[in-house]
């Protein structure tokens, strides 16, 4: 395909950037040489970087370039065409059926590797260490392609947390496309060193509005971290033809965008161990409602946090409570 008569790389850049900002694509020049990079890299066989792009200026466009274009121009998001997403900065396997990773995430991922690091220090120290296993597990609701639990497993490797204690991380998720992916996912991040093979990470199918899957699994009062991206978009939000894209039901949440939110909270007070961290990313609009669930089923320490905009993005808690603690029923 050529744009504007152009026909080498860089010219064709150029004219795809104009293309895909009359689409209303807000990221052109960046799409415009990632879909570059990925024609030149399916036709050699290699992985082309920015300064690939810069050096084969002058070369013929890849026969890939104009269909990758055009998907694009149509709205199709840019990771379906790439066949991944990125968490922490690493390639995460995407399609359609699964919610595609935002970099927002990154933020909330960061905040629970923080939070075993720091759970990680009291396990060693002194009096803790004598009352506290050497283990820590990790819990994510909506779990989607794997977005947070191989984030954290990550992190949590890169920190050296398996040297320190076992550790476990756990992704319940209700699709069972998302279930499959994600198990894919994960082997992939071990095989290529992402994730310490010591670390164990596990993907279930589940509805996480249900007390009873929770149960099934045996993970009533067991994560000492407790972490989600829930749906959470109201369903009257105006939203991008990408994201419109993604599946309903991972994105929208009810007229307010709590429908899920609800009994999630329910489920996060089941999942918690006595001593726990949980943290749940939300819709701008709705970090007070956030709390307010959480507090009411004992969660403290409540904090806001933002995204890379400034707007409020997820928030973080505390729960601490009796061993012999018994969750509300609902």
């Amino acid at each position: 395909m050529t744009l504007g008569g152009a026909t080498t790389v860089s010219a064709v850049l150029r004219d795809a950037v104009t293309a895909l900002a009359q689409a209303g694509v807000e990221s052109a020049a960046h799409d415009a040489r990632a879909l570059m990079a990925e024609a030149l890299g399916r036709e050699t066989g290699t992985t082309v970087t920015p300064l690939d792009l810069v050096m084969r200026g002058g070369d013929p466009v890849p026969a890939a370039f104009g269909g990758f274009l055009q998907r694009r121009i149509d709205r199709e998001p840019l990771q379906w065409i790439l066949g991944r997403g990125s968490v922490m900065g690493i390639d995460l396997a995407v399609g359609p059926g699964v919610f595609i990773p935002r970099p927002e995430t990154d933020l909330l991922i960061e905040w629970v590797a923080e939070e075993a690091e720091r759970r990680t220090s009291r396990r060693e120290d002194g009096l803790f260490s004598r009352l506290l296993e050497p283990a820590l597990t990790i819990v994510d609701l909506c779990s989607g392609p794997g977005t947070i639990t191989l984030g954290v497993a990550h992190e949590l490797s890169v920190r050296g947390i398996p040297d320190k204690v076992s550790v476990r991380v756990c992704g319940l998720e209700i699709t069972g496309t998302g279930v499959a992916l994600a198990r894919d996912n994960a082997r992939t991040w071990v095989d290529e060193g992402h994730v310490d093979p010591r670390v164990q990470v596990e993907f279930h199918r589940a509805d996480v509005s249900s007390r009873d899957d929770v149960v099934a699994l045996g993970l009533v009062n067991s994560a000492d971290i407790v972490a989600s991206n829930p749906p959470y978009v109201p369903e009257s939000t105006e939203v991008s033809p990408e994201v419109a894209q993604d599946p309903h039901d991972a994105v929208f949440s009810g007229d307010d965008g709590l429908a899920l939110m609800r009994p999630l909270a329910g489920v996060i007070d089941l999942v918690a161990a006595p001593s726990a961290g949980v943290v749940v990313e939300h819709d701008d609009s709705t970090g007070r409602d956030v709390q307010r669930l959480l507090a009411d089923v004992g969660v403290t320490d409540l904090v806001q946090h933002r995204d890379f905009s400034g707007r409020d993005r997820f928030v973080s808690g505390q729960v601490h409570r009796d061993p012999g603690h018994r969750p509300a029923r609902g």
